[in-house]
């Protein structure tokens, strides 16, 4: 009688597949199909495993960032003298993502010293507020998403405009603070460093250096205020020109803006989602917002090219205030009634879909002394010296 062999040994069983287990490559599809910035946020920290993907991947940022604007949080508003600013954040929206970022941030700035609460807002960007004690002639810069706060010493003279350069390659919390001061005709920028705690003054510009492309236009030169920062580049519009700081060689020059047309309202400077330069305004005799892109025609010539006109009702009572990263931030005056004050509504248009959406409505005089604060790519999901990967630790 033969014997019989005895069965195979049964195979161990194969590990199940989990997202703990799939590799980078995979993951970041996944994490770049997420619907916003702070979703991103809440998910890389979820593991060491997720955050070391999402660090060191030198193109998932640049990728994110062009399907996924940076979200709007809310804004900030200025009040009268004595009043430290307080926070609107963006409400009506069923985003748990979104309200954990208000949850655990400092918008009601609790960690600035309070100094009888003499603060004003002098800039906002890249995730920092400048905010100014007109009592102590103190500055700061206030990072409100990370609870971090910079004192900077009393400036050499006074300035007209501010603007916070940074950028999450950088060190962490480092920033250079660049503004302008004027002299009649003259222009010069002063820099502050985090680096080195010090300000830089550079040598003046005269306005006949300035608008040497327009010297006709010298006589309607005017000192910059509110200008906007795009791509290294700090743009004031003035008169029927451009003012423009390159902030890397910090030399001024000027460039042409696009065509008047009938009936526009004063164009506002801003960037497209795709971080070009662009320009927009209302136009009251067609009912329509106009925007104009900086970029090369087919002969690879850089000029202003109109990109997009978006129908609209009620252009007369629209105001046109901002334009960041391709959405178009506009005011509408509500009708006044007798012994009533105004309320004014703001509303987010994107060119690319043209959805206008209504985010506040808040009294004229609050929506014109706003700071929209929007949310900036965080330090910490950047590979650097002070964020190695969290397995190299």
């Amino acid at each position: 009688m033969a014997c019989q062999l005895p069965p195979p040994p049964e195979s161990p069983p194969s590990a199940p597949t989990t997202i703990f287990t799939i590799g980078d490559d995979l993951l970041l599809e996944i994490f770049v199909r997420l619907p916003s910035l702070p979703a991103l946020v809440r998910a890389a920290f979820a593991c060491c495993n997720f955050l070391d993907a999402v660090r060191s991947s030198p193109t998932f940022c640049p990728r994110f960032r062009a399907l996924h604007p940076p979200p709007l949080i809310g804004l900030f508003l200025k009040h009268r003298d004595g009043d430290i600013p307080s926070f609107a954040p963006v409400r009506g929206r069923a985003d748990p993502d979104h309200a954990a970022v208000v949850r655990g941030s400092d918008f009601f700035l609790t960690r600035v010293p309070d100094d009888q609460a003499f603060w004003h807002i002098n800039h906002c960007r890249d995730g920092y507020l400048l905010l100014h004690n007109w009592k102590t002639w103190v500055f700061v810069a206030y990072n409100p998403l990370a609870g971090v706060l910079h004192p900077i010493p009393s400036p050499p003279e006074a300035f007209r405009d501010y603007h916070i350069l940074s950028s999450p390659e950088e060190r962490h919390g480092s920033f250079r603070l660049v503004c302008i001061h004027e002299d009649g005709l003259q222009l010069r920028p002063v820099v502050y460093s985090s680096d080195t705690g010090e300000w830089q003054v550079f040598p003046w510009a005269d306005a006949a250096t300035i608008t040497k492309d327009h010297p006709d236009d010298d006589k309607h030169f005017l000192p910059p205020t509110r200008g906007k920062l795009v791509n290294g580049r700090i743009y004031w519009i003035s008169y029927h020109f451009l003012i423009v700081l390159d902030t890397a060689t910090l030399q001024f020059s000027s460039m042409d803006l696009p065509p008047f047309m009938y009936g526009q309202k004063p164009f506002v400077v801003g960037d497209t989602r795709d971080e070009k330069l662009c320009v927009a305004c209302a136009v009251d005799s067609q009912n329509l917002v106009a925007v104009w892109v900086w970029r090369a025609d087919d002969d690879r010539v850089e000029k202003w090219m109109l990109d997009k006109e978006i129908e609209l009702e009620d252009i007369p009572a629209l105001k046109l205030v901002a334009v960041n990263r391709g959405s178009l931030h506009l005011h509408l005056m509500a009708i006044q009634q007798p012994d009533t004050v105004a309320l004014c509504s703001f509303f987010s248009l994107c060119m690319e879909t043209e959805e206008l959406k209504r985010i506040f409505s808040l009294y004229e005089s609050e929506i014109e002394r706003s700071y929209p604060y929007i949310m900036p790519w965080p330090s910490s999901l950047v590979c650097s010296k002070v964020n190695p990967p969290v397995g190299s630790a």
